[in-house]
């Protein structure tokens, strides 16, 4: 799908000349959102500002050392400007997924997602293109307005890359021209970046909570895949890609919050080739369950109250009803 950047231009010109415009970042504060929200913000200038509820833990590692301008808000008492002109919203595919209501204000929606749990307002100016990461379309809107980026914003932008293809299992058409443009136009090595994004501090609880989460896995057959799901403390992320180098074709940990579960969801490349979109799972899921959910092909996720019997139910009649014909 090609994307009319020209668009999104002219509704940052027309909205910045009335006001303050807020770059939201969706509430799992994955490395691509965080990433996509702060180079926006920054390249549309002063009259921008990137803000959230979470930033997770890659991004958080990345963000380490730079002087950035991102704001994280309550979601429970959001303090947005009075006189807000307008939001773009980031990497986000549906409404629940941002973590708090929305003011009603113009909304400019920009997001490679293809699945979704639910709708964004009607008048909502949505530019969705099929890429591997919103990254990516912010770079090329970059391109398209002839600006820059200095190395922080160049390390931002690939490592959302990186995280959100798998390391780029999941790449789609034009991902490594745009990393090579990326590299070219900052002097960032990629081979830095990756090996920043690989870099593990984990302490000693969180190695044998991991190591837990793995050894108490249940395995299913479901037609010609190997599907492994497990519990986690923490680490969710790791613990899915344990379970993948361990030989599942796809893997799904959820963790048990306060009030509600998380699942966490990635598959390999052979099982995205062989029909298994975890994007539209969760979705699906969420259809069932409640909550919300969507994602990628090779990862997704889903939130919302459910018991966790009940989930591993619905999740494995769902994925055998989409592999079984």
């Amino acid at each position: 799908m090609s994307i009319n950047f020209g668009t999104m231009s002219d509704w940052i010109s027309s909205h910045t000349r009335t006001g303050p415009i807020a770059v939201i970042t969706h509430r799992n504060g994955d490395m691509d959102t965080i990433a996509s929200g702060i180079v926006l913000a920054s390249a549309i200038g002063k009259n921008a500002k990137a803000c959230g509820i979470y930033i997770g833990n890659l991004a958080q590692k990345i963000l380490h050392g730079m002087v950035v301008d991102y704001q994280q808000i309550d979601q429970n008492r959001p303090a947005l400007p009075r006189k807000l002109a307008g939001i773009i919203v980031v990497d986000c595919a549906s409404p629940s997924q941002i973590g708090f209501k929305l003011p009603d204000v113009p909304l400019c929606i920009v997001d490679h997602h293809s699945a979704a749990s639910d709708n964004w307002p009607e008048g909502a100016l949505e530019l969705k293109g099929d890429y591997s990461s919103t990254a990516e379309m912010i770079w090329d809107w970059l391109q398209s307005e002839g600006l820059g980026l200095d190395p922080d914003q160049a390390t931002l932008l690939l490592a959302a890359i990186i995280s959100d293809t798998g390391r780029f299992k999941h790449s789609k058409s034009g991902c490594h021209r745009r990393v090579d443009e990326i590299c070219k136009a900052s002097g960032i090595d990629i081979v830095d970046v990756i090996e920043k994004v690989e870099s593990e501090d984990l302490n000693h609880s969180q190695r044998i909570s991991i190591h837990k989460a793995v050894s108490r896995s249940t395995i299913h057959e479901v037609g010609e895949f190997i599907v492994s799901i497990t519990r986690a403390g923490t680490n969710e992320g790791l613990v899915a890609h344990a379970l993948l180098a361990a030989g599942a074709h796809a893997s799904f940990v959820y963790k048990k919050n306060s009030s509600d579960l998380r699942l966490s969801s990635r598959a390999n490349r052979t099982a995205t080739n062989q029909g298994i979109h975890l994007g539209e799972l969760m979705e699906k899921i969420a259809h069932r369950l409640g909550g919300d959910g969507g994602g990628h092909a090779g990862a997704a996720g889903w939130s919302g109250t459910s018991d966790e019997v009940e989930l591993k139910s619905v999740l494995l009649a769902t994925l055998s009803s989409e592999l079984i014909q």
